[in-house]
């Protein structure tokens, strides 16, 4: 005599199912993977801008020499707040480094919006550089929004070149616990000398625009080329270079490692293109002619993303700027292009059978024999930098379809660890209990994981046979 026990999860035949598909219901103990979204309800308490032109840096040129920044606070924390500005990088010439615009870099307040509070910026200009404090709301800390203009003045005294700078807006609360908000802009000023001659080489991207805009979701943004065109003839070596005016960084002030990006020269039917590789920060010769100078009439520069696993998720934005450098001639600056990297937010929950079957099963199962196992590796793929759990819930007792119950002392669990970084929850035997149970909480950085969920079944010396089955469901969320 003998009582067969049978637990089977039914899934689609995939290595590393993603939790967003669907599986079907058979007489089981059934594993269903779901995201699950915390909702708080925590204080609001934000600062943001935007430029009244739109896009994402604030460009000035002697055509437009001043542009509008509107700055809006949302916060309902009851508590006085200020907002201020601090230069954490002054404008500086990066075809002269050392030369700086300072007190020509102005600011005035042309919109009060909704304020309640007190402003320090005046309608006329003052060198931004010489204050710090903003604004100061009521002691109820009101929302506020209102639009500042920054811009640069006296240009005909300034020398040419292009210039790059940022600006920390920092929102603080006046005598509450809330964290204090920063928010980065970036500046950039461009000053050409006069009767400029049109540069030998063209540059811009393959539909035309200055934007190289790359997306990790997107399988067709995944790449970006840029198109050199050479419309001249040189009678020399010459060579291409590229310099990135400053780190790839997120509006939060996040960083993206220069290894995420790669750049490779293609299409060169003469002279010598630059292989993959990842972009660095000191200038990268691209592209050299044949030492007479001759060249394709154009070829591409193609950038890629790299290894994005350890990167938060987040937009990243610099400049690429582009020189021609020929013998006993100082480097020329050809074409400066905006870079921007949407790095999408990944936070999944990935499982796999260990002996990679297509379904978990205990069957043919005798009273008294040996405990049976069936082993889960849970993966964790994220890049919010943020820490996390994972959950399971158990639902009910092994039950078979006339309701008997194996006892909840013959169905235990454990976790594993697989070089695991994070924190182990069950690391010895427990019974499987009915509703929540913390598996595992991530270190404080929320660095992707993996472990492994050990379920053992022993058997009943007395049991009715059958197939029994429960309902887990497990769950990732952020803390």
């Amino acid at each position: 005599m003998y009582t067969d026990i049978k637990m089977n999860v039914n899934k689609k035949a995939k290595k590393n199912s993603s939790l967003t598909q669907a599986y079907p219901l058979i007489l089981s103990l059934f594993l269903i993977f779901l995201l699950a979204i915390p909702y708080a309800f925590a204080d609001i308490f934000d600062l943001t801008y935007t430029l009244t032109e739109g896009g994402y840096q604030l460009e000035l040129n002697p055509a437009n020499p001043y542009k509008g920044v509107r700055i809006e606070v949302i916060s309902d924390i009851d508590t006085q707040y200020e907002i201020t500005q601090e230069v954490i990088s002054p404008l500086e010439n990066k075809d002269s480094p050392g030369t700086f615009i300072r007190g020509n870099f102005v600011i005035r307040r042309i919109s009060e919006g909704n304020a309640n509070g007190t402003f320090y910026v005046q309608s006329s200009d003052l060198p931004v550089n010489s204050l710090d404090r903003i604004y100061t709301s009521n002691t109820e800390g009101a929302p506020v929004n209102f639009t500042l203009v920054y811009g640069v003045t006296n240009i005909g005294e300034i020398t040419a070149g292009h210039y790059y700078g940022k600006i920390r807006f920092t929102l603080r609360p006046l005598g509450a616990s809330i964290e204090q908000v920063s928010k980065f802009l970036d500046v950039y000023v461009t000053l050409a000398q006069e009767g400029e001659i049109k540069p030998k080489v063209e540059i811009a991207t393959a539909d035309g625009s200055k934007v190289i805009s790359i997306n990790s979701k997107r399988e067709e943004q995944q790449a970006c080329d840029v198109v050199f065109t050479v419309n001249g003839r040189f009678k020399n070596l010459f060579s291409l270079t590229q310099v990135l005016a400053r780190p790839l960084e997120s509006a939060e002030g996040n960083r993206l490692d220069y290894e995420a990006i790669n750049c490779q020269t293609r299409e060169v039917n003469k002279g010598m293109g630059m292989p993959l590789s990842p972009l660095s920060s000191v200038r990268q010769t691209f592209y050299t002619s044949g030492p007479d100078g001759s060249a394709p009439e154009s070829f591409i520069l193609t950038y890629s993303l790299g290894d994005l696993s350890k990167q938060k998720a987040g937009r990243y934005s610099s400049r690429i700027q582009y020189y021609l450098e020929e013998t006993g001639k100082a480097p020329a600056l050809l074409e400066t292009l905006n870079l921007e990297i949407e790095n999408e937010r990944i936070f999944e929950l990935l499982f796999s059978p260990e002996d990679q079957k297509s379904f978990i099963e205990f069957h043919d199962l005798k009273p008294n024999e040996p405990p049976k196992q069936d082993i889960i590796v849970i993966e964790i793929k994220t890049n919010v930098g943020k820490p996390y759990q994972v959950s399971q819930n158990v639902y009910s007792e092994l039950t078979n379809s006339e309701g008997k119950v194996i006892p909840e002392k013959y169905f235990t669990v454990k976790t594993e660890s697989m070089n695991t970084k994070g924190t182990l929850r069950l690391p010895v035997q427990q019974e499987v209990k009915r509703g929540d149970t913390v598996l595992f909480v991530s270190d404080d950085r929320g660095t992707p994981d993996k472990f492994k969920v050990i379920y053992e079944l022993g058997i009943p010396s007395l049991i009715k046979g059958g197939d029994y089955s429960t309902k887990i469901v497990y769950s990732l969320s952020e803390l």
